[in-house]
């Protein structure tokens, strides 16, 4: 069939985004082909078409991007047996189910996470119409910034029984990266609990989710980090019980956080990358404390360590890849905690036309939108 796509090409000195005709023909054997009705746009989305042909991982041109997919199953290849055809599907990374890693149920340390979700694969199946070039598509196997896709069996995780609506099938396109992503930074990899002091930094859609999951996790203190005051606002309504502004003139991050907990902070969740934050984040983590790193710091930054109180304190600095979440199992957990009201992404989340995708990243670079959502007729 024909149909469209935002097609990434080579950029230059920003991504290179464009809506292309293309064509879509049936899936192989083990991949699904999906109508996408909606897909988040995430960081990781412009951090991978900013690239250069070659580096890294092998990036390639042109290409499909798109990792937070929703949509309905059209057809299944002969060996697909978790969904069928008219089924509801939310889609997530892409893992190989045989590798050390995966047997161990660390999925998204998987030793094909690198190619397989950041770069994807040539696929045949999908063509620009134009100039009849195949396309580097199957990101993070699925590739949902299209009307149509192939997706590997692998990322798709059947929602129809959980759906009450086609709106919130749109809505719950982001819970397979972004959110599950913050929310098993909290519950998975930091284990945060009720003696906790938790401090996100940086309040995007990864880190309110993590706030989210802390307050589910009754964390005695919570603190949000950020530069601007409205996101700030809403931590405070979602859970927060201290905000920080750092572009406050004259701020002393280690003075503020200690008049908030003299000890520092139990659990760090760090989704800014912001070299900076991050060596004030180490320097007021509290002994025995846990901080985990989600956003990557420039390719330049080199954290400056004093190795002395990581080890007589006991300290532990971590990263972090999709919150440690195993999506089947993830994804079905935070619907049933949106159902309880405990975790309402609908106040994170704002749609725009999938044509309009310009919009949506205007709106995502200056502050004023957490999550977008794109969505197709």
């Amino acid at each position: 069939m024909q149909t469209k796509a935002i097609v990434a090409r080579e950029p230059t000195t920003t991504p290179t985004w464009g809506i292309e005709d293309i064509t879509v023909q049936a899936p192989s054997d083990n991949e699904v082909l999906i109508k996408i009705t909606a897909s988040g746009i995430c960081h990781t989305d412009l951090l991978m078409s900013s690239f250069p042909t070659g580096s890294p991982f092998g990036i390639a041109y042109p290409k499909i991007l798109g990792h937070e997919g929703a949509g309905i199953v059209q057809s299944v290849g002969k060996y697909v047996k978790s969904v069928s055809p008219g089924d509801k599907v939310l889609l997530s990374y892409y893992s190989c189910s045989d590798c050390t890693q995966c047997k161990a149920g660390k999925r998204s340390y998987c030793a094909s996470f690198n190619l397989e979700n950041y770069v994807g694969r040539k696929v045949s199946s999908m063509v620009t119409t134009e100039k009849n070039e195949e396309l580097w598509a199957r990101f993070f196997g699925q590739s949902s910034f299209a009307q149509y896709t192939v997706a590997a069996e692998a990322s798709v995780v059947k929602v129809t029984d959980l759906i009450q609506s086609d709106e919130e099938l749109n809505l719950f396109a982001p819970l397979g990266c972004g959110f599950q992503t913050g929310m098993g930074a909290i519950t998975n990899v930091a284990d945060a609990g009720a003696d906790d002091v938790v401090m996100v930094m940086g309040m995007g859609a990864v880190g309110m989710a993590a706030l989210m999951a802390a307050k589910i996790r009754e964390a005695k203190t919570i603190i949000a980090v950020d530069k601007f005051d409205s996101r700030l606002e809403l931590a405070k309504s979602l859970g927060a019980t201290h905000t920080l502004n750092t572009m406050v003139p004259e701020f002393d991050f280690q003075k503020v956080v200690r008049e908030i907990s003299a000890t520092g902070a139990s659990v760090i969740i760090d989704t800014t990358g912001v070299g900076k934050l991050i060596e004030e984040g180490v320097a007021v983590l509290a002994s025995c404390g846990r901080m985990v790193h989600i956003a990557p710091p420039p390719p330049d930054f080199r954290l400056s360590l004093d190795i002395l109180p990581i080890f007589m304190f006991g300290k532990t600095i971590t990263g972090c890849i999709e919150g440690n979440c195993i999506a089947s199992e993830a994804i079905p957990q935070m619907i049933q905690w949106y159902r309880e009201g405990r975790f309402p992404i609908d106040k994170l989340v704002s749609y725009y036309p999938a044509l309009e995708f310009g919009n949506a990243l205007v709106h995502m670079h200056d502050g004023s939108v957490l999550k977008p959502v794109l969505t197709w007729d």
